[in-house]
């Protein structure tokens, strides 16, 4: 029987004496901190439910229309009840002292309050339930979203950061594993700002030319309280410069480190393994000091040796060819990482609408990386990185205003020794660099939101909303090199141009207009307009016109890009039947050139006769993309209390003026042969250029998840289509003499102006799978898990040999993860990664083997 309900503010007047002593009782009259944003009263109640551990029993349906006020500061269970449904016409009743029930009353002049079934919001966290932690936002949104939450991090520890990414669908990180730094690849789109890369928001744009991946993102998972992956939506903040994706990495906070009814505490997490995983350690603390103020701190620490690769997989033994990649359980070479990170925090409320919100992340890495058979080509390696924010949010009474402000500035910088070569007699070849490395951004951005409440339309409450802001930001390179003078080629100016100095500002600012017609759709469309300028001194060099060589300075070249456009996006999500929402959208984008694109000059390292070119015509890209899906969320399926979530959706992008190093001639060509015969061959550079041909990538993604409370079973496909002609321009600077001999007719190498000609692009895996189920027993203290991971791995176009490997190779891993809650404030992990020690490079991965069988145990403590 449901007791009689109680307007809200009015407990006092309508409750028995057994109601208001349970309403006082230990839970509900506990004070806690809650900060539950203004949004609508479901989804708030599911936060209240998470932070109090209170059970909510909804008894009748809650207006889709009703929007609480942000619920924020410290307060009764009983308090911030009061004020979520002020001014709804809803009541509460508390049922024992860790429940209450809330009545949708309906009143006319005949009849009194009717209710209807009772809908239970469970304390337990019942919206993360979908794939791999999802929350249920995720399967509320017309569009392609993924969440890496911490503990699914924590479950299976990764021996670095891209690790975390190995299970999401369209997604990717391209690189070696000698090499700390992400480059994120979303649905085929990688390097030089096409994915934007940040932490708390600030764009980490450190690029550093090389034989392939340039962008490197400096980042410890240990400091992460989650990951967002936005793979459609990029009209808002953040989306400036920016084509395949927004990867935002929100590192720790205070409501991350206590919880909801803490002051003071903190969280340990100590780790060790096999396979050379020495040791990963972080702390982190954080205080309430008042309601007004809370700071929080973190530090990590891990070091990892040189690991052993799989044993399994004959595959990798590649027949009538030396061997690129042996399975035999060796040590991989340079593999050994340490790394040191930490973070500040300091959050402070200025009013009652107003907060103030600071940070600093910090991150520094020691590393060594090789290439060649023998590993002959290395160098060693200190990457630092600094993120600074500033964020202000202003949310006052109206519903016209809810402004959030920017300001950042982040640095990387790597410090990079590159030891001297040396011949087969002991002579030096090639001389040492000391090379530093660094870029500095700086950024800014602003978004307000105002909201309409408008009449009922067809029974249907209805909202409109504007969002509109701006956002700019600027990079600022600088390289500098120097030999050391043991002899052998060699000069500063090589590195030097080949990452070159200079600098980029991109600025944005959009409109997007919201309509939702109660649950039953909603329509998105607006328009975004970019800029960017590309300004700074460049030169192009010969190595066969002794009037134009690079040692000497070359010619000079001006730089001189700049260039706009506006950008219309549009969505639409339909909702005929409960729990099922069918989505579809279109956009456009533009993504500039990058300062490495347009100014690179010099000439290759090592006394390699292939200079770099600007080119002073480079396009920005633009890109269009068509998508369409459903979301799929449902609860109480089989049991009470489980729920089924599934997102499927299908893509296609085509981009135009797609931007790729490629080799191009030198104006003078080098002579060959008798010279009576007057032979002539085009000598290679290398330059950016546009393809003159659209690439098209396409690509269907399905990620579902079954949560049962006692067990749980989740599974994810990814299908992917790249298609590059791979079409181009050669001639950058026009040639001073048509080059000819007695097998080409002009002189130009046939795979020059085709794909072949190109250096490096990465593809996604043509099909990758992951399947993912465990238990939780004795009262959900204990889980046990399995993960399975098989790809197939798709055909790179690059300058390395790894491409014969990777385009042969598919694999497939089997994971083992635990976990025990010993109680509130211990537990214990145990994962086994890679159980059966497949041999297998990752597939946007260079040479390396991937890590082979590795057992890591884990201590985790809160104080």
């Amino acid at each position: 029987m449901v007791p009689a309900p109680v307007l809200a503010g009015s407990r006092g007047d309508g409750m028995t004496a057994t109601a208001v002593e349970l309403a006082q009782s230990a839970d509900l009259g506990r004070t806690y901190y809650f900060d539950i944003p203004a949004e609508k009263l479901a989804s708030a109640l599911v936060k209240y439910s998470q932070i109090s551990g209170i059970d909510v029993v909804v008894d009748g349906t809650l207006p889709a229309s009703h929007v609480i006020a942000a619920v924020k500061g410290e307060m009764t269970a009983t308090g911030a009840l009061d004020l979520m449904l002020a001014g709804s016409d809803l009541s509460w009743q508390p049922l024992d002292g860790k429940t209450v029930s809330i009545v949708a009353a309906r009143t006319d002049p005949s009849s009194s309050n009717v209710t209807t079934a009772p809908i239970t919001i469970i304390s337990r966290a019942s919206d993360n339930i979908g794939y791999e932690g999802n929350p249920d936002w995720v399967y509320e949104t017309p569009g392609s979203v993924s969440v890496i939450s911490q503990e699914n991090m924590r479950k299976t520890p990764g021996r670095d950061a891209s690790d975390i990414f190995n299970s999401i669908t369209g997604v990717d990180v391209a690189g070696n594993r000698q090499q700390p730094g992400l480059s994120v690849n979303v649905r085929g789109q990688q390097d030089q700002g096409r994915v934007n890369m940040n932490i708390d928001g600030a764009r980490q744009n450190f690029s550093q030319s090389g034989h392939g991946v340039v962008n490197r993102m400096y980042v410890d998972t240990a400091l992460l309280a989650d990951v967002t992956v936005e793979k459609s939506d990029m009209s808002g903040v953040g989306g400036a410069g920016t084509s395949g994706g927004i990867v935002t990495m929100r590192t720790l906070n205070t409501d991350d480190i206590l919880d909801a009814d803490e002051n003071v505490g903190g969280k340990v997490n100590l780790s060790r393994g096999t396979n050379a995983y020495s040791f990963a350690g972080d702390a982190a603390i954080a205080a309430r000091i008042s309601p007004k103020l809370d700071v929080a701190a973190a530090f990590s620490r891990k070091l990892v040796g040189e690991y052993k690769g799989g044993k399994n997989n004959p595959g990798l033994y590649i027949d009538n060819s030396d061997d690129l990649v042996e399975a035999n359980g060796q040590n991989q070479q340079y593999t050994g990482q340490r790394q040191s990170s930490g973070l500040l925090k300091a959050n402070l409320a200025l009013s009652e609408d107003q907060e103030l919100n600071l940070g600093y992340v910090g991150f520094t890495t020691k590393f060594g990386k090789a290439t060649g058979e023998d590993a002959q080509y290395n160098d060693f390696d200190e990457a630092t990185s600094h993120t600074v924010t500033a964020k202000h949010s202003w949310n006052p009474d109206t519903d016209l205003i809810d402004l959030k402000t920017g300001l950042w500035w982040t640095q990387t910088e790597n410090k990079q020794f590159r030891p001297a070569r040396y011949s087969s007699s002991g002579s030096v070849t090639t001389d040492a660099f000391n090379t530093k490395y660094k870029i500095d951004t700086y950024g800014f951005d602003a978004a307000n939101k105002s909201s309409f409440y408008l009449d009922e339309l067809m029974t249907q409450d209805s909202i409109f909303s504007l969002d509109y802001g701006v956002e700019t930001f600027q990079d600022k390179t600088k390289t500098r090199s120097e030999t050391l003078g043991l002899g052998g080629n060699g000069e500063g100016f090589e590195l030097e141009g080949s990452t070159p100095s200079g600098q980029r500002d991109v600025q944005g600012a959009f409109l997007d207009g919201t309509f939702d017609w109660g649950d039953l759709v909603q329509f998105k469309g607006g328009i975004r307009y970019d800029r960017f300028q590309l300004d700074g001194d460049s030169y192009w060099c010969e190595q066969y016109n002794a009037a134009n060589k690079c040692e000497d300075g070359g010619t000079p070249l001006d730089i001189d890009l700049s260039g706009h456009k506006i950008s219309p996006s549009v969505s639409l999500g339909l909702s005929p039947l409960n729990g099922i929402q069918f989505f579809g959208a279109y956009r456009q984008a533009f993504r500039p050139p990058t300062i490495m694109e347009g100014m690179v000059k010099g000439r290759h390292v090592a006394g390699v006769p292939v200079p770099f070119y600007a080119n002073p015509d480079l396009e920005p890209e633009e890109s269009f993309t068509t998508e369409f899906g459903v979301n799929l969320k449902f609860d109480d399926v089989l049991t009470k209390n489980d729920g089924f979530r599934a997102k499927l959706s299908h893509y296609r992008t085509k981009i135009d003026n797609y931007i790729v190093s490629a080799a191009v001639a030198q104006p003078t060509p080098q002579s060959f042969g008798p010279p009576i015969l007057g032979w002539t061959l085009a000598a290679q550079a290398e330059s950016y250029v546009n393809l003159e041909d659209p690439v098209y990538i396409s690509g269907t993604e399905l990620e579902l998840g079954y949560d049962a409370e006692k067990f749980y079973i989740s599974g994810a496909m990814s299908f992917t289509d790249t298609d590059l002609e791979g079409n181009y321009d050669p001639v950058i600077h026009p040639l001073v003499a048509l080059p000819s001999s007695p097998t080409n007719g002009n002189g130009l190498p046939a795979s020059w102006g085709k794909a072949g000609g190109l250096m490096t692009v990465y593809t996604l895996p043509k099909r990758k799978y992951t399947l993912d189920s465990g238990v939780r027993l004795f009262d959900q203290d204990l889980i046990l898990g399995v993960r399975a991971t098989f790809v197939y791995p798709e055909d790179n176009i690059t300058g390395t040999s790894g491409d014969d490997a990777q385009s042969i190779l598919r694999y497939r891993t089997y994971d083992l993860y635990s976990s025990y809650e010993l109680n509130r404030n211990l537990k214990f992990r145990f994962a086994v990664n890679n159980v059966t020690d497949e041999a297998y490079v990752d597939a946007l991965g260079g040479l390396t083997l991937a890590p082979g069988r590795t057992a890591i145990m884990t201590l985790s403590g809160n104080f």
